[in-house]
């Protein structure tokens, strides 16, 4: 099913949508350092995140397989290397996130220096240390985000009981985007909550090791597979219950939906899980059988399309509706405005063509919906934009306004710092992965 996968489609989606962050974050000097660094910080994700799935389409063209059946072909391949290197550094750069936005928990002027300096060494040891070991050690990362979501938590539970106990409607506005950080690093595993609750996730990662064969986790590779599904589990039940306290005071919500709709689609897929699981088992006890054609489906329009193609979504709409970037200004509105309408086009297009793959529509059919959502989106453009920027206090402004922010001065060329040592490290750890592959 390589054709029809949306890897390609989020590489590019990411590389855009990260490229075109940095030269806007750039481009706002005049911008507080919390909503900078945030923006640099989201960006760089992007980059690498797009670089990653990359390496993944490319592994994915050459297999002629799908996206999570890469063979043995591949097994020292540049491409394998490389995308495992670019997945440890954006994590890394996610782990780092939620210390300084949308709450900085540390404001002094070496932030920058000392975030760089973090990504940058754990980057090249992690990297180094997973190909080395023949990825034994590949998921050991994810134990460096526990602080950061536990940060996020405590800031969407404090600023929800302030918006609520003292009808404090600007307080929902930074509950808010710490809700959307979450749902963007851990959607993916909030889609397994039921699984991973009533303790069926092992048997699934049992069957993939076996089936994959180039997958052999060491014991503390286990331990960062099942943390970062039980955070994404402890999260959504979080967040669903949370948001059913705020509709019942405050009625339904754009985000309430979106929480609602992740847990559903959680919750349908534990069940789903469930009734496959002795499927499942057939690699572990005899021989390997192959999951329902549904079953892939399933995932396809639920954690692969969340994944590959909200998660950016969400990203741009911090960056536009908490007014991280600029977009004002008259050189960047242009740029935004390409930015945004691509970026929904590429989306709904992308829905579109996968939609097809199984629905039996003719190709008149598909071209003429795709033809409806270009002129809506071109006719309803200054809509789309007006209802994507801000429509209140930015989180600067709310944390000066309770007093919790310092007057921190930084040195404007610490963010051009931590932006030329995020290129020498992708520049390092794709020639450690040429080389190495090169020679084995």
């Amino acid at each position: 099913m390589a054709t029809d996968s949306l890897v390609p489609v989020a590489a590019i989606v990411d590389l855009i949508l990260g490229i075109v962050t940095i030269a806007l974050v750039r481009r706002s000097p005049e911008k507080p350092w919390v909503e900078r660094l945030g923006g640099l910080l989201i960006g760089w994700i992007l980059v690498l995140k797009g670089l990653e799935y990359t390496c993944w389409s490319v592994m994915e063209t050459i297999a002629q397989s799908n996206v999570w059946f890469i063979g043995a072909d591949l097994e020292n391949s540049f491409f394998r290397f490389a995308r495992s290197a670019f997945r440890t550094i954006a994590i890394l750069l996610v782990a780092s996130l939620p210390f300084v936005y949308p709450y900085p928990v540390i404001q002094k002027s070496w932030n920058i220096k000392i975030i760089t300096g973090f990504v940058a060494f754990f980057s090249i040891i992690l990297s180094t240390l997973s190909i080395l070991t023949g990825f034994k050690h590949t998921d050991i990362e994810w134990i460096l985000i526990v602080p950061g979501v536990v940060i996020l938590c405590s800031v969407y539970i404090r600023f929800m009981i302030s918006e609520i106990r003292d009808d404090e409607e600007s307080d929902r506005r930074i509950s808010m985007v710490a809700g959307l950080l979450m749902i963007a690093i851990l959607g993916e595993q909030m889609t397994y909550w039921l699984a991973q609750v009533i303790s069926i996730n092992g048997d699934f990662i049992a069957r993939f090791t076996v089936e994959w064969g180039l997958w052999n986790p060491s014991p503390i590779g286990w331990i960062g597979v099942n943390l970062v599904l039980t955070m994404g589990s402890a999260t959504i039940l979080m967040l669903m219950l949370m948001e059913t306290w705020r509709v019942y005071y405050k009625g339904l919500s754009g985000f309430s939906i979106i929480v609602y709709l992740v847990g559903i689609v959680g919750f349908i897929a534990g069940v789903v899980d469930y009734a496959v699981l002795d499927i499942v088992r057939t690699c572990v006890e005899t021989t390997c059988e192959d999951l329902p054609a549904s079953f892939d489906l399933w995932y396809d329009f639920t954690s692969e399309t969340l994944v590959f193609l909200f998660t950016p979504l969400i990203f741009m709409y911090i960056l536009l509706n908490f007014d991280i970037i600029d977009s004002e200004a008259n050189e960047n509105r242009w740029l935004t405005r390409i930015m945004v309408i691509l970026m929904l086009l590429i989306v709904s297009s992308s829905v579109i063509e996968l939609m097809q793959s199984f629905l039996p529509l003719p190709q008149m059919i598909s071209s003429a919906a795709l033809a409806m959502v270009v002129a809506i989106f071109i006719g309803w453009e200054e809509r789309i934009m007006t209802n994507l920027m801000r429509e209140g206090d930015t989180v600067t402004i709310k944390l000066v306004g309770i007093g919790e922010l310092a007057a921190v001065e930084m040195d404007d060329r610490d963010y051009d710092i931590l932006s030329f040592t995020m290129s020498g490290v992708i520049f390092f750890t794709t020639i450690i992965c040429l080389l190495y592959s090169s020679v084995i």
